[in-house]
């Protein structure tokens, strides 16, 4: 083991990497603004959080045009991706405000988007906010949702992966 001071640079580095080490599954976080506008980010920081009352976590990066909508909205939904919905996943990681363009979604009940044929779907009511560093976690109360079979998209060593010991095609 070494004794050796570490410094700020090398403990980010230590951090990125470990973090990108630890596979995840992949969601998008959908929710509508005050103003009707609909917003989404993908997201792979995303846990259980309690199973009495049942609620997530879901981290969300200040920097974000969803940040507003998601950690100061009522509701929120978090839509599990399947193996085959890389290409959706992209989409909701980029910047643009088209998101929604070009897939397949309708609005739940309180004006929640969601996305239609993923692997799952998690509806909450937002309870909680709080703000660490550059993110805020955001708890949400388990209200509804559904789960369907098959293999979730899983995002590892900083790409997708549709299955095991397959990686996703770029799009």
């Amino acid at each position: 083991m070494s004794t050796k001071p570490t410094s700020s640079a090398d403990v980010e580095t230590i951090f990125r990497d470990s973090m990108a080490s630890l596979a995840s599954g992949v969601v998008v976080v959908t929710g509508t603004a005050p103003d009707g506008s609909l917003h989404g980010l993908t997201v792979t920081s995303v846990a259980s959080y309690s199973a009495n009352p049942p609620s997530i976590i879901v981290c969300i990066d200040e920097t974000c045009n969803s940040y507003n909508t998601l950690t100061q909205g009522s509701h929120f939904a978090v839509n599990l991706l399947r193996a085959d919905q890389s290409g959706i996943a992209r989409k909701f990681a980029a910047s643009s405000s088209n998101k929604f363009t070009q897939i397949r979604w309708t609005l739940w009940e309180n004006a929640v988007p969601v996305l239609e044929n993923t692997l799952g779907l998690v509806i909450c009511r937002r309870s909680g906010t709080t703000v660490h560093g550059d993110h805020a976690i955001v708890i949400g109360d388990v209200i509804d949702g559904y789960t369907r079979q098959g293999q979730p998209l899983v995002y590892w060593r900083r790409g997708f992966y549709e299955g095991p010991g397959r990686q996703a095609v770029s799009e």
